[in-house]
């Protein structure tokens, strides 16, 4: 085992940019910084991201190197949304955009991006090689950065999947051809196939890729630390992060207008903030069915403030996919939920390794996007009864310190 110096991290989500996709590798990069690695991000000069958060800024370790990367990307200077919400319903221009970013910018609109990423990074190695890569996807063009760093360098590279690939919903909603449909299987098979070693965050997605490498670890998302305790009584119902249209539970917002309507003990003490970028088929549903008085909507905030929301809050909120064969994602929300020791009402996939995390650690009600009757009931618990569970146990596990440390035990342990 040779001891591991200089770690290279290829990433598209970095800091100021915001939002969930950030934490993993802004934490597991600090931390082996920490230890005394020299760690080098390949990250996007003008990255196109749904939003920005600048307090991240502060919390990059000032021992990580930066290269930032100014690769060409599609509608990078555009601020409409294209690939974003894919289940809403477009205008025929939109359709015809978003036909062509799938069938030719494949894996993804990054692609380009890599490109030059790719070349930036064998450069830097040629003067100062690298110990190992590690590239982190999605978006999952990053990975090819790793497979030709591999090729042409013969460099330690491990390709970390925070979500799954040609089975990720986002990726099943695009209007693929049939070709670049095969084209993106085959692009995965390469991945998986060279890369030294996989590491995924749920264990579906491991027992999915272990027919194509079965160099395979289970390494989750985590949270920071435990928030404090809030001060002030907890009140209210709290969502935070991206709402997109395949995520919309249409039973919750019909339990709540029910509930609003027939139990004035519940009307007076429900309400719902939603913190983050929303489909605008979700808030026209909501508003459609006379509850915006109580679900409201209020935009991206950056995490600190997140942070303080979801410890005042009663209860939280998680929302899965509502599509066939999402079972093998389990959204890093849920860990930063954990960290809040809140009650959580999840609505996901059934089964799915996101209930599993609701039955062994205890962290609220996990129910099926058509199981109306239970939420309805649960609702009233939680609001009316106030009958609440009992906090999650043994959530320690999920602390970043512990993920980190096993992250680079794994490392050093292929070296």
């Amino acid at each position: 085992m040779a001891d591991i110096k200089r770690v290279a991290i290829t990433v598209y989500y970095w800091p100021p940019s915001g939002g969930s996709g950030v934490q993993r590798w802004l934490f597991l990069a600090n931390y082996f910084a920490a230890q005394g690695i020299d760690v080098t991000v390949f990250v996007p000069k003008n990255p196109r991201v749904a939003q920005q958060d600048d307090a991240l800024r502060q919390k990059v370790n000032q021992e990580i190197t930066e290269i930032k990367v100014d690769g060409w990307e599609p509608l990078r200077y555009s601020s409409k949304s294209i690939a974003e919400n894919l289940g809403e319903k477009r205008s025929a221009v939109k359709r015809f955009v978003l036909w062509v970013r799938a069938n030719f910018f494949i894996p993804d609109a990054r692609v380009y991006w890599a490109k030059v990423a790719t070349q930036i990074f064998l450069k830097q190695h040629k003067q100062t090689p690298f110990d190992v890569i590690i590239s982190s996807g999605p978006p999952h063009s990053l990975h090819l950065i790793g497979l030709q760093a591999k090729q042409q360098s013969g460099i330690l590279w491990i390709a970390d999947f925070r979500d799954p690939w040609t089975g990720f919903f986002q990726n099943r909603s695009l209007p693929l051809s049939k070709k670049a449909k095969q084209k993106q299987r085959q692009l995965e098979q390469k991945v998986l196939q060279h890369a030294d070693h996989i590491v995924v965050t749920a264990p579906s997605l491991k027992a999915d890729f272990k027919a194509h490498n079965h160099n395979i670890t289970l390494l989750t998302n985590g949270y920071e630390q435990c928030l404090p305790t809030a001060t002030a009584t907890a009140t209210g119902m709290v969502y935070a992060g991206s709402l997109k249209a395949q995520q919309n539970p249409t039973v919750l917002w019909q339990a709540i207008a029910s509930l609003i309507k027939s139990n004035a003990a519940f009307s007076e003490s429900f309400s719902l903030d939603v913190y983050g970028k929303v489909a605008t088929s979700i808030k026209a549903e909501v508003k459609s069915l006379g509850i915006d008085t109580h679900v409201r909507f209020l935009g991206y905030k950056p995490k600190e403030v997140v942070d303080v929301q979801l410890t005042n809050a009663k209860v939280l909120l998680l929302l899965g996919i509502n599509m066939p064969m999402t079972s093998n994602v389990i959204h890093g929300k849920l860990f930063e939920y954990m960290a809040a020791q809140r009650p959580v009402l999840g609505i996901g996939p059934k089964p799915s390794d996101m209930q599993v995390l609701f039955d062994v650690h205890q962290l609220g009600v996990y129910v099926s996007f058509s199981e109306q009757s239970k939420i309805k009931e649960t609702l009233l618990r939680w609001f009316v009864k106030n009958d609440m569970p009992q906090l999650g146990k043994d959530i320690k596990r999920y602390e970043r310190n512990a993920i980190a440390q096993e992250y680079l035990a794994l490392i050093r342990s292929l070296s």
